[in-house]
This record gives structure tokens, C-alpha cells and sequence, in this order.
């Protein structure tokens, strides 16, 4: 409900909606066609989740991963952007318009953010070399990971988003290149609005 009502959400462990629900099942569907070996998730319950109907899907267990929790945003969490523009001000829009040079409440730092999820990412892909694994996280920790991994510009991160259950593939070839081979891909939310509708006319 946070996300609709556009507040800051962060380490705050918020569970799903009804809609949220929805979603994590068509997710989870489209995984029934999606090669996978292994499963990590942030121990948010939003994601476990999510995560639990990939999990129902495919059989592959999951596995809770700290390193992958969203951004802690201290006292913004539970705030709207009007919000922190009217209490916050100038500190604020700094940060929103550029979120790495600046500082906000909580984890402090997208330095600290980016050290956190792209060593257990580097871990991960050591322990996992050939196979196909999954991360169910948060729009944002996603966000500046990809920045980190790809090795992409720091604006990357507020030129993207990331809807609620999408899929985002990252393939890593042995000589260690990482080619970002889809973004926000959320073909299982458009399909199933084009069917209720379909339905809806007959």
C-alpha cells in the first residue's frame, strides 16, 4: 500500500496488498518457464513473499539474504516525496536529484548500499558459476546494484525503474562480462491486464 500511496517504504517491513499478492502469482507462473538453480531473497516479507510463490512454482528453496534488503532510509521511511520536500527541503532535493553525492537518514550512503549488494552478488556468482540464480529484492537496493555490476554511469540510477515483480536479467559469460540482456521486463502483469480485459468484452 506504500507504493501506491508513494511513501518511502525502506527497511520498514511492510507486506504485501491484495494487488501485491496477485502479482507474486503471475510471477511466479512466468517462472515455471525460466530455468533457475537457486534463490536469494531480502528478509523483508514483502519479498519472502514474492519469493514464495517463485518458490511454490519451480521447487528451488529459497534462500534469505541480508546483503539484499532494501536501502534503509531512517526517518524519511513512511514519508511521501511532498513530504520530505516541505520538512527536508534543500537537503532533500539534493539527494533526490543525485542520491550518490549525497547523504540521507538510515544507511547513510549508496556507497555503503553498492559495497553491501554487489559483494554478495561477486559471492554469489563465484558459488553459482554456470547456473541460473534468482534475487527477489527492492527497486532500489536492484537499482544501485545494476549500476555496480554493469558498471553503468551513477545517473543510470535515476534514468530506470523498476515495477513491482519484474524481471531484470543480467548474463555473465566466463571471461566475466556482464551483459544486461533484459530491464523491468513485466510481460506477466501487461499479459494478464490484456486477458481480463479480453474477458471483460465477451
Amino acid at each position: 500500500m506504500w507504493n501506491k500511496e508513494g511513501r518511502y517504504q525502506g527497511m520498514t517491513d511492510i507486506a504485501l496488498s491484495e494487488k501485491g499478492l496477485e502479482q507474486a502469482e503471475l510471477l511466479g507462473k512466468r517462472f515455471r518457464y525460466l530455468p533457475l538453480d537457486a534463490l536469494y531473497v531480502s528478509p523483508l516479507q514483502r519479498a519472502v513473499a514474492t519469493a514464495k510463490a517463485i518458490e511454490k512454482e519451480t521447487g528451488v528453496q529459497m534462500e534469505i539474504d541480508t546483503h539484499f534488503r532494501e536501502i534503509h532510509f531512517g526517518e524519511w521511511e513512511g514519508k511521501s516525496i511532498p513530504q520530505l520536500q516541505k520538512e527536508y527541503g534543500e537537503t532533500y532535493q539534493k539527494f533526490f536529484e543525485n542520491p550518490f553525492l549525497h547523504t540521507f537518514p538510515g544507511e547513510g550512503s549508496f556507497d555503503k548500499v553498492m559495497e553491501r549488494s554487489v559483494a554478495e552478488f561477486e559471492n554469489l556468482l563465484q558459488k553459482h558459476k554456470g547456473e541460473n540464480v534468482a534475487i527477489v529484492s527492492h527497486g532500489g537496493l536492484l537499482r544501485v546494484m545494476l549500476v555496480g555490476i554493469l558498471g553503468m554511469d551513477l545517473t543510470f540510477y535515476r534514468k530506470t525503474w523498476l515495477t513491482n515483480t519484474a524481471i531484470t536479467v543480467v548474463d555473465v559469460m566466463e571471461d566475466g562480462t556482464r551483459l544486461l540482456m533484459t530491464l523491468n521486463d513485466k510481460a506477466h502483469l501487461e499479459l494478464a491486464d490484456l486477458w481480463k480485459k479480453e474477458n471483460e468484452k465477451q
